[in-house]
């Protein structure tokens, strides 16, 4: 009898606790001879002087400085302002009243207010801190994966969507389903979810996924020109090619500073043509002497932009120079109609930028050309040095971008309007890739960029996972896992894709003349 007494009055201790903190997160405290801080308050996620879309989630925080309670206040010229009042010092805005605030403020500015009340009963007011509203939404989606952060194994991969407008997150494809098989390289045509592509290896078979409204297929893109399956990706604007690099992949390890390391052997470009389910390529862009990476198209489908580097020659016995490898931008003339193509030309050559180029994304409007630099290789998300570059193909200016931090800056992509970026950064911790925003205003400066927002501000403090390719879509995937797992599972439905039959000619009866002197490297 006496236990359940005790059980009853320290239930009716919760209750009382959690009820009168709701009351006090939701009155507004009596604020009298407050002192002026000459300073910001100190927030994480750190959310000062920053741009946002009217249509993110909200940005909650954590309050740093120290205090007994704590009272938030979120106000612009138009809408009714939020109050928060707790002795938590997690901030959490409701989803509803935060978003009529944005959507009444768009182009505006958004200022909070930070009061901080200490052991003696003293009122202490912060510096306002102030968010731009910016006038265009950012994509309602985001897709992507998230991974531990081993390096010899994979494990535990799924690949998610993100409601960017809410905290609401769903899963796309979990390899738990799939033989714990690797999941990587999704990518979308025009950001656009209801055409979606990406590559499974191991468990049901080495396979690309592919949906385009609402028809899925298995496509084995392993041809006798690329024995290695597609790899890295780009969709043709015509959504009718799909432009990949086949790889010859290399893993090792260093015993100082980052431990880890990948770099390619050989590497080539090929077109999967989706409607004759075909493979093709040209020497232009998979000759025996270089190694051709990272496709991109551009916006029109008139150009493909890639990385290349030479091919080194490696005597036998000794070891590949992975550090004296440096990869720079080219690109190509293409006609999607004929499969025609021009000569590469140079952009960007190792004499001018000093590094290595990976992951170039044309902007949608086509003038600039975002991209990775880092010291070598085209593995950039190893890289700590690695950072975001711009290149304005109408000025020709290059420049770094002010959105870098010292840490690594890796693997981004455009919002369809081609106001936000979104790139993975290890800025936190050096370990962990988290998935930052910047608005691109009309000028070409990226501003300051903010972390995905979690409902819980803590979270990022123990959530021991990587985010990897970060990728904007306009809506949600409506593929599900049950139907993609069953299409990875079809391995009786599996299309082997066709080799065009003029690179079939050239593999049967080689031509010494030929600028294909030998099978392509990457197999």
């Amino acid at each position: 009898m006496i236990r359940t007494k005790k059980y009853i009055l320290l239930i009716a201790l919760i209750v009382l606790t959690v009820v009168c903190g709701c009351l006090l997160r939701s009155g507004e405290p009596e604020i009298e001879n407050v002192a002026d801080v000459d300073r910001l308050p100190v927030l994480e996620p750190d959310i000062t002087d920053i741009v946002i879309p009217p249509n993110i989630a909200p940005l909650n925080f954590k309050i740093m400085d120290k205090a007994g309670q704590y009272y938030v206040k979120l106000h612009a010229e138009d809408g009714a302002p939020i109050t928060w009042h707790s002795r938590n010092n997690k901030v959490i805005f409701p989803i509803q009243k935060w978003a009529e605030l944005l959507t009444e403020n768009r182009g505006r500015e958004i200022t909070i207010d930070v009061y901080c009340k200490d052991e003696n009963d003293l009122w202490s007011r912060y510096k306002p801190v102030t968010l731009q509203v910016a006038q265009e939404n950012i994509d309602d989606y985001l897709v992507y994966r998230i991974i531990h952060p081993a390096y010899r194994v994979w494990s535990n991969i799924g690949i998610y969507q993100r409601n960017l407008g809410t905290f609401e997150e769903k899963v796309i494809l979990h390899n738990k389903t799939l033989d714990n098989a690797c999941l990587n390289c999704h990518s979308f045509h025009q950001n656009n979810p209801q055409e979606m592509m990406l590559h499974l290896r191991g468990g049901p078979g080495t396979a690309l996924l592919l949906a385009q409204n609402g028809v899925l297929k298995n496509i084995n893109t392993r041809t006798t020109f690329n024995a290695s399956p597609a790899a890295y990706r780009d969709w043709h604007p015509n959504g009718k090619i799909i432009a990949f690099s086949v790889n010859k992949v290399a893993q090792f390890f260093h015993t100082v500073g980052e431990t880890r390391d990948v770099y390619d052997t050989a590497s080539d470009i090929v077109l999967y043509q989706i409607e004759s389910n075909t493979i093709t390529s040209a020497p232009q862009v998979s000759l025996p002497n270089q190694m051709e990476t990272y496709p991109a198209w551009s916006p029109d489908g008139r150009y493909l932009y890639f990385c290349r580097a030479p091919q080194p020659v490696v005597p036998e016995g000794q070891n590949f120079p992975y550090n004296s490898v440096f990869y720079e931008l080219m690109r190509i003339s293409y006609n999607a109609d004929t499969n025609e193509w021009g000569e590469p030309e140079m952009l960007l050559p190792h004499a001018v930028t000093g590094g290595s180029i990976t992951h170039p994304k044309i902007s949608p409007d086509g003038r600039y050309v975002l991209y990775c630099l880092c010291r070598y290789g085209n593995f950039s998300i190893y890289r700590p040095e690695s950072d975001l570059y711009l290149l304005d193909l109408e000025s020709g200016e290059n420049r770094r971008l002010s959105v870098n931090s010292e840490r690594t800056e890796s693997y981004h992509s455009w919002s369809g309007n081609g106001r936000w970026i979104v790139f993975s950064s290890k800025r936190q911790d050096g370990i962990m890739a988290r998935p930052f925003f910047s608005y691109f205003d009309s000028d070409g400066e990226a501003h300051k960029p903010f972390m995905l927002p979690q409902e819980d501000p803590g979270f990022y403090d123990t959530f021991l996972k990587t985010y990897n390719l970060p990728e904007f879509v306009a809506g949600p995937i409506t593929a599900t896992p049950q139907q993609l797992t069953r299409l990875a599972f079809a391995v009786d439905k599996v299309k082997n894709a066709a080799l065009d039959p003029r690179l079939s000619q050239h593999i049967d009866t080689p031509d010494a003349s030929s600028p294909w002197q030998s099978a392509p490297r990457a197999k």
